[in-house]
């Protein structure tokens, strides 16, 4: 009696998990989508130039490399950026914002997070 049981309830059991799987598939008014996590790579920061984390930097291609720009001043060199991210930052007219999300003063380094 009870494996006649298991046998019948076998197919229903595996139909609610299916209807489960759908709902939690759909989107709904109050479903969150996960947004775009910034891709973040270390540059060298140049000279005299002064970082902290938040700033807001403009990041552009220059001969194959990225260069950290405030205003007119170029305050930090990406030395080993992916290339999947020098072709990103070319493919959007060779320019993008960047925020600094940490700078280590003694290495002379800043992790700068591109949008």
């Amino acid at each position: 009696m009870g494996t006649e049981f298991v046998e019948k309830a076998t197919p229903s059991f595996k139909k609610s998990w299916d209807r489960a799987r759908t709902a939690l598939g759909t989107a709904d008014l109050f479903t969150r989508t996960p947004d775009r996590a910034a891709r973040t790579a270390a540059a060298d920061i140049l000279g005299d130039a002064r970082l902290q984390a938040g700033d807001r930097l403009t990041v552009e291609s220059q001969n194959g490399a990225l260069v950290a720009r405030r205003g007119n001043r170029d305050v930090a060199r990406f030395t080993s950026s992916a290339p999947e991210l020098v072709k990103a930052v070319e493919a959007s007219c060779g320019i993008a914002k960047g925020t600094v999300e940490q700078v280590h003063e003694l290495a002379g380094v800043a992790e700068i997070s591109l949008c």
